[in-house]
């Protein structure tokens, strides 16, 4: 019994651990089946019951069977068998020989709801009619056919797409009371329990229209060849985006581009890239912008030194000016002078009265031309820093504009932590390469 309890319990596990694995059995693409199986019938009746007693004779059947796929849900089978059913009790016995044919629709669990379609193990349920005829082979059976009513259970476990096993226990309810020749005594109506395993092979051939060996229902392009593993839709460039979702169907390319090559990986197609060969930006058009003008470096005739777009990207050259003490001393005030929030480009109040003095400063000398330049620490994102350069010195630019100076005066410039002025290591260098720096020429 001990050991009978431990092979219960390791095909148990064994069956688990198969529902985790996948494989295709009798499906659109396979709709037919053929069976062949053996097993035992056991008895309940008017003479006794021997579902499970395992003390009776062995009664042996074997049984043939054909299915056919309806829907991910459901199969209808037809199925017979043939061989000895008999009981052996203490005072009376009957034996006789059982040929059954049942047709029936077979409920899957591995539909999608349950289990997967394409699932190692394959539970089911089925319910039908049948019939069965009884040939007595001593004295006491009876020579009858009855109707039969056969309710089963059982599992597929596909090996293969064309090949699997199968189990099946099916309990019969015979509408008749008399093959076991005991019909005159009680009214006990006479059942059989037929427990069978066996073989199954899966062909046939589901509809397609495009000849590309997956079946319309599986296939999403089912007018159009294509391999199985892209659904049966072609993918022309093989880069894992099929032909109807790619944009560039004949040049590979990844598939957050739909299917668009990118040569510098930019994130921009090639196709919508103006510089295909160089990283850049989508603000820039795929460009890069090495002196962060604003210029694309295609558009640009200097693209290594910081100008004005309407310069086409080059500086414009101003003549020098001596600027007063006290307007130096003014615009170094306001190096360390002009505070912003963290990590933010809104000024600070306590900075406004340096920048007034820098806009009487710009209002009294009218060919003052005044650059702003935004400079970052080291902390942090290079490319953010950059950007929080930019806004802040932008910040400025804003303020004084607000104040009356005219914006055609002003450029503002951002240049991250790229020119550091001091020890980026330290807490007090980091304080001074956060600074806004003013540089003053004239027209």
């Amino acid at each position: 019994m001990r050991i009978f309890q431990h092979l219960l319990t390791t095909a148990f596990l064994v069956m688990i651990t198969l529902i985790s694995f996948n494989t295709n059995a009798q499906n659109a693409a396979n709709p037919w089946s053929l069976g062949i199986g053996t097993g035992k019938t056991t008895y309940s009746g008017d003479l006794g019951y021997s579902f499970f007693d395992f003390n009776q004779p062995y009664h042996g059947n074997v049984g043939l069977r054909a299915e056919r796929y309806l829907t991910p849900s459901f199969d209808v089978a037809l199925s017979g068998t043939y061989g000895r059913h008999g009981y052996t009790g203490d005072k009376e016995s009957f034996l006789t020989d059982m040929m059954q044919g049942n047709l029936a629709i077979q409920y899957k669990l591995n539909n999608g709801v349950f289990l997967k379609e394409n699932s190692v193990i394959a539970p089911y349920l089925s319910a039908g009619v049948g019939m069965a005829n009884y040939q007595p082979v001593d004295e006491r059976g009876v020579h009858t056919t009855d109707f039969t009513i056969p309710l089963a259970a059982g599992a597929d476990v596909n090996i293969t797409d064309n090949f699997g096993l199968f189990w099946q226990t099916t309990y019969g309810i015979n509408l008749g009371d008399t093959y076991d020749g005991a019909y005159e005594t009680t009214k006990k109506d006479d059942h059989f329990m037929f427990n069978e395993v066996g073989v199954k092979f899966n062909f046939g051939k589901g509809k397609d229209m495009d000849g590309d060996g997956v079946p319309d229902k599986f296939d999403a392009c089912e007018n159009i060849p294509g391999p199985k593993h892209t659904m049966g839709c072609p993918d022309t460039d093989n880069d894992g985006v099929i032909d109807l979702d790619d944009v560039c169907p004949f040049i590979a390319g990844p598939k957050k581009l739909q299917g668009c090559p990118d040569t510098d990986n930019d994130g921009i197609r090639d196709s919508e890239d103006a510089c295909p060969q160089a990283k850049g930006s989508a603000a820039m058009n795929g460009c890069p912008d090495t002196d962060h003008d604003g210029l694309a470096d295609n558009l640009d005739r200097c693209p290594t030194e910081r100008g004005l777009i309407e310069n086409k990207g080059c500086p414009v050259v101003v003549e020098e000016v001596v600027v007063p003490e006290k307007t130096h001393e003014v615009f170094e005030r306001a190096l360390r002078g002009v505070h912003f929030e963290t990590g933010k480009a809104n000024i600070k109040f306590e900075s406004y009265p340096i920048l007034d003095e820098i806009v009487v400063i710009m209002y009294e000398n009218p060919s003052y031309i005044l650059s702003i330049e935004g400079h970052t620490d080291a902390v942090g994102n290079a490319d953010a820093n950059m950007d929080l350069s930019t806004q802040r010195a932008n910040a400025v630019k804003n303020y004084l504009t607000s104040n009356g100076i005219d914006a055609e005066r002003m450029t503002a410039w951002g240049y991250g932590e790229t020119q550091p002025i001091s020890d980026n290591e330290t807490e007090d260098g980091r304080y001074l390469n956060r600074r806004v720096a003013f540089n003053v020429t004239a027209q």
